[in-house]
C-alpha cells in the first residue's frame, strides 16, 4: 500500500483524491494538508481522511506516509518537493512541476540524493486523445510519415482570471502564471507525447488592445522544430475563442491528415471524404491512470511517461519560449540548458 499525503485541498488537490478513489487499489490518501484549517478539515471529513493537518512539516515527520502529492500554488513546488525528498517521501508533483528547469533540477537531484521517486502530474498526456495520436504518428496506418503539424488552443478572456480559491493561478505575485505556463505546459506535454523531442523554440507574443492583463501574455504563437526535423506550429491564446473543429491538432502527413482534438478526431485522406475516427474508451480517467502510473514508478514496476526527468524537459520548452518571445529570437534547447 503506498500511503499518500495530499498537501493542497484545492481543486487539483481534491480531484487527486477522487483520483484514488476511483483507483481503488493499492494507494490511500491518508492524509490532507491546506492552511485553511475550516476548509481542510471540512474535505478531509468529505472525502472520509482521517487526518487534517495544516503545515505540510507535520506529514514528513510521519511513519505513515510514503509519499506526498503538492498541489500547492505552483511558486511552491519546489521548496515542499525538497523538504520531502530530504525527508524520504516519494514526491508527485502538479503540473507546472517547477518554473524554472534551475528549480527542477534541483528537485531532481534532492530525489535522487534521498533515493525516492519523482513524478509529474500532466495529465492530459494519459487521454485517449494522446494516446491514439502518438500511435498514429509513430506507427504511420493512417496518413504515412508526418510532413508537419499545428496545435491550437484557446479562449476569451479579456481578464484572464480564476474565481475564489483558485485566483492565485493567474497573479504573479502569488505565484500565479500567464496561459503560456498555465495551460501552454499541458499542451507541451502532450506534443512531446506525441511527436517525441524538440530541438528548436521560436515563439512570439501578442496581445489585443481589449486584453487587460499588461503582467501576463495574452497570446503565445510560434514554431518548434523536432529532433525529426518536422516543424509544429502553436497557437496558445486567452484572447481569441477557438470554435471546437479548430481547437487542437492538424496533422499532416504523406497521405493525408488528421484533425483531431479530446472531442474526437477525423482522417482526411488524399483523395477521399472525411472519415471519423474513434478513441478507444478508458476504464479510468487521465487522473487515475496518472495515480496509477505513479504507484507502478515507485514500486519499480514501470516508468510512466510524465517523471521529473520527462517534464522538465517540458517546462524547458515552455521557459524557452518566453526568453525566444523576449528577445525575439529561436532558442536551441540543447545550448540553453545542456542535456536534459
Amino acid at each position: 500500500m503506498l500511503r499518500i499525503a495530499v498537501i493542497g485541498a484545492g481543486w487539483a488537490g481534491c480531484r487527486q483524491v477522487e483520483a484514488v478513489r476511483e483507483l481503488a487499489s493499492d494507494v490511500s490518501v491518508v492524509a490532507l494538508v491546506d492552511t485553511d484549517l475550516d476548509h481542510v478539515e471540512a474535505k478531509a471529513g468529505e472525502y472520509d481522511i482521517g487526518r487534517a493537518v495544516l503545515d505540510y512539516r507535520d506529514v514528513l515527520d510521519a511513519a505513515d506516509v510514503d509519499a506526498v502529492s503538492i498541489c500547492t500554488p505552483h511558486a511552491t513546488h519546489h521548496p515542499i518537493a525538497i523538504d520531502a525528498a530530504e525527508a524520504g517521501k516519494h514526491v508527485l508533483v502538479e503540473k507546472p512541476m517547477a518554473l524554472n528547469v534551475d528549480q527542477a533540477t534541483e528537485m531532481i537531484d534532492a530525489a535522487e540524493a534521498n533515493d525516492v521517486k519523482l513524478y509529474v502530474a500532466a495529465s492530459v498526456t494519459y487521454s485517449a486523445e494522446s494516446k491514439f495520436l502518438r500511435e498514429a504518428v509513430r506507427s504511420g496506418d493512417l496518413i504515412g510519415d508526418v510532413t508537419g503539424a499545428s496545435l491550437s488552443r484557446g479562449f476569451r478572456a479579456p481578464e484572464f482570471g480564476y474565481p475564489g480559491r483558485r485566483a492565485w493561478l493567474t497573479r504573479p505575485e502569488d505565484g500565479g502564471t500567464g496561459t503560456w505556463m498555465l495551460h501552454g505546459i499541458h499542451n507541451i506535454a502532450q506534443l512531446r507525447y506525441i511527436f517525441g523531442e524538440v530541438r528548436t523554440v521560436y515563439m512570439r507574443e501578442h496581445a489585443t488592445a481589449s486584453f487587460r492583463r499588461p503582467d501576463i501574455e495574452a497570446t503565445m504563437a510560434g514554431l518548434l522544430t523536432m529532433r525529426t526535423g518536422v516543424n509544429i506550429s502553436v497557437h496558445q491564446t486567452c484572447e481569441t475563442r477557438l470554435p471546437r473543429a479548430m481547437d487542437g491538432y492538424c496533422i499532416y502527413g504523406e497521405h493525408g491528415v488528421l484533425r483531431a482534438s479530446s472531442a474526437g478526431c477525423e482522417f482526411i485522406p488524399e483523395d477521399g471524404a472525411p472519415q471519423p475516427v474513434e478513441y478507444e474508451p478508458e476504464p479510468l480517467s487521465e487522473f487515475a491512470q496518472e495515480i496509477q502510473a505513479f504507484g507502478d514508478y515507485v514500486a519499480g514496476a514501470s516508468v510512466g511517461p510524465t517523471t521529473g526527468y520527462s517534464e522538465r524537459r517540458t517546462l524547458a520548452i515552455v521557459q524557452a519560449g518566453y526568453e525566444s518571445a523576449r528577445t525575439g529570437a529561436p532558442v536551441e534547447l540543447d545550448e540553453r540548458f545542456g542535456p536534459i
